[in-house]
């Protein structure tokens, strides 16, 4: 009969305290998926950003084989909760950013709404080319600005907005405003008097380019999740197009689904049956 592993446990900083973690080698389940239950728990528990100890470290306190804490850990950081950063280790990572389509905010208004601080770093901003998939006519100077998007000091998204140059020109958009710590664009279309009526969003999941792996810090396997926002003023002028790419894992869209049965019903008479 295995014996029932129990040792004094100390998860990144703060005072050791007694391992609640105990394997069920007879319920058959996976001890790895045990070990994630624990570890999802004491997580919880966590502030954003503690550090979390090295597998072997956390092998040797559990003992368990590395290859345990391995899976164990691999499966956390897909779920978004833990957050490798190259050198330094494994740390607890942010909640999700939760989007709800049906209400238009910025970034930094929905970061600020979950209680957190949202920052960001100028990558490039000056004159871009027309693209055939922009929403503007051809021959319009366009002014492009590209943003690291960070929460809480970690990056989270990379936003490329393209606007029309004489939008930017009204609302006084330049480098040195758009570098400035607490710039927000929708804020600055609203000191202008350009207010933004509506927005169309369209979402899909695909690779990250290898500067975006880099930029966002994400593991082995890149996926983002790839976003265009097209936001309009109340008589359909465009404001503003952004592609914006988020890390898959710490991106969280909620939809409100509603179902008309008037539309899924056969038409009086066709002979079919509902």
């Amino acid at each position: 009969m295995r014996p029932i592993v129990q040792s004094t446990v100390r998860l990144g900083f703060g005072l050791p305290r007694a391992n609640s973690f105990a394997p069920e080698w007879a319920s058959g389940r996976p001890l790895y998926r045990q070990l994630v239950d624990w570890l999802r728990s004491d997580i919880a528990r966590r502030a954003v950003g503690d550090r979390i100890d090295s597998e072997p470290q956390l092998a040797e306190r559990f003992g368990v084989s590395r290859f345990t804490v391995t899976r164990a850990i691999e499966i956390l950081v897909d779920e978004g909760l833990i957050r490798r950063r190259q050198g330094l280790g494994s740390f607890v990572a942010p909640p999700p950013l939760q989007r709800a389509p049906s209400y238009l905010s910025s970034f930094t208004e929905a970061i600020e709404a979950q209680g957190r601080r949202a920052s960001h770093r100028l990558l490039h901003f000056g004159p871009v080319d027309w693209r055939r998939d922009l929403p503007y006519a051809e021959g319009v100077a366009l002014v492009g600005m590209d943003r690291l998007r960070l929460v809480e000091g970690e990056p989270m998204a990379i936003h490329r907005s393209v606007i029309d140059a004489g939008v930017a020109d009204r609302i006084g958009l330049t480098r040195s405003v758009a570098r400035a710590p607490r710039f927000s664009l929708y804020r600055l279309l609203d000191q202008a008097g350009l207010k933004i009526e509506r927005g169309v969003e369209t979402l899909r999941a695909r690779l990250a380019t290898p500067e975006e792996a880099r930029l966002l810090e994400i593991g082995d396997e890149p996926v983002v999740m790839a976003v265009r926002r097209e936001t309009r003023e109340r008589d359909g002028a465009l404001l503003d197009v952004v592609d914006a790419v988020y890390d898959a894992r710490r991106y969280s869209y909620q939809a409100e689904i509603r179902r008309d049965t008037r539309k899924l019903l056969p038409a009086e008479g066709n002979g079919e049956r509902p």
